[in-house]
C-alpha cells in the first residue's frame, strides 16, 4: 500500500474548509503538499467539473515539479 511519503501532492476538494482541515490532520499529510495552487474555495470550478479540475491541476502541479 501508499502511504502519506509515497504522494508527492494532494487534491482535496474543500467545498467546506472544515471538512478539508479535518481529513489534512486526521490523516496527517503535510499542509506544504495539500492543494499547493489552491482549492476549490480560492479557484472555484463550473458545478459538475470537480474531478475534471483536479486531475487538470494535480497532472499540471506534478510535471511542474517533476514529481509522481
Amino acid at each position: 500500500g501508499l502511504t502519506i511519503d509515497d504522494i508527492d501532492v494532494f487534491e482535496i476538494n474543500e467545498a467546506f474548509a472544515s471538512q478539508a482541515y479535518y481529513t489534512v490532520k486526521k490523516l496527517g499529510i503535510p499542509s506544504e503538499k495539500v492543494n499547493p495552487l489552491g482549492g476549490a474555495i480560492a479557484l472555484g470550478h463550473p458545478l459538475g467539473c470537480t474531478g475534471a479540475r483536479q486531475i487538470a491541476t494535480l497532472l499540471h502541479e506534478l510535471e511542474r515539479r517533476g514529481k509522481r
